[in-house]
């Protein structure tokens, strides 16, 4: 249970920098500031929600040429471009998570 008040002073220009970075982690303003001031990482996972979406779609394509596979209707298939986006949702996935 929080009992304790902390009060402090800033400028107009770090109070929006605190909100915004505190907003961006999906996070209170003390929340925030208390993982700030003991040290705990806080990652913001921007563009997560895009890459997954982006792999559910690629996902559902995989699953129909399979059905189509399984139907006999189709024997072969280029799967080129869909390795190439998956290789690029794999390098944005590992930047984002390398600057932890």
């Amino acid at each position: 249970m929080k009992t304790k008040r902390f009060n402090f002073r800033l400028s107009d220009t770090m109070d929006a920098f605190i909100r915004k970075k505190a907003n961006d982690a999906n996070m209170s303003i003390t929340d925030y500031i208390v993982r700030c001031a003991i040290g705990k990482d806080i990652v913001n996972y921007d563009g997560l929600k895009e890459l997954t979406t982006q792999v559910k779609k690629l996902g559902n394509n995989v699953n129909q040429l399979l059905i189509l596979s399984r139907q006999g209707k189709i024997n072969t298939v280029n799967l080129t471009s869909t390795q190439e986006e998956l290789k690029r949702i794999y390098e944005q996935l590992s930047e984002t998570l390398g600057r932890r």
